[in-house]
């Protein structure tokens, strides 16, 4: 299968079948509500991966061959787009997310005319923010995943008893 980009640890390329049951692992293991989880869900989450507005790539470590993350680009089509990795957690620690970005941003600068991205990292998601800082990212905002209304329903019911049952998304513009 042919590389898009590479350099001396990883190689990444595009999302391919034989790629699917690493997919499905690895966004098994980081689900909170792996309870929805068969077949048919995987299946559509594919589907999704594999729409026309995203590029999905595999990350392979070149010595010994294996997957060890995916990134992704979302909105291709527009200049704006959204950048984000995922690592497998026995490669985790090694330079492969970081390494993987800036291959994946290297090739939309060349062929898909990206002009800037988009990185969003949990705020507690250390790593994250560290490798989104690494790359020169900008801090643009913060924001919370659920909507106000919902945080406003949730600390009136009890659900919500403080802010730190709010998760918030910080997001950097990188160049």
């Amino acid at each position: 299968m042919e590389y898009l980009e590479e350099n001396d640890k990883i190689a990444i390329r595009k999302l391919a079948e034989e790629d699917y049951d690493a997919f499905c692992d690895l966004n098994y293991s980081r689900s909170l509500f792996k309870a929805f989880f068969n077949e048919k869900f995987m299946q559509r989450l594919w589907k999704s991966a594999n729409a026309e507005d995203i590029l999905v790539c595999t990350i392979i470590e070149k010595s010994s061959g294996d997957i060890c993350g995916f990134c992704q680009l979302e909105h291709i089509d527009t200049q704006t787009q959204e950048i984000g990795i995922d690592i497998i957690d026995r490669f985790m620690m090694n330079g492969y997310g970081q390494g993987a970005v800036k291959l994946l941003m290297s090739y939309a600068k060349q062929c898909l005319n990206a002009d800037y991205f988009i990185w969003k990292a949990y705020k507690t998601n250390s790593i994250s923010i560290h490798i989104a800082k690494k790359l020169g990212g900008q801090f643009i905002s913060e924001k919370t995943l659920l909507p106000q209304k919902m945080i406003g329903y949730g600390k009136e019911k009890g659900i919500i008893t403080s802010d730190e049952d709010i998760s918030y998304v910080c997001i950097y513009k990188i160049e």
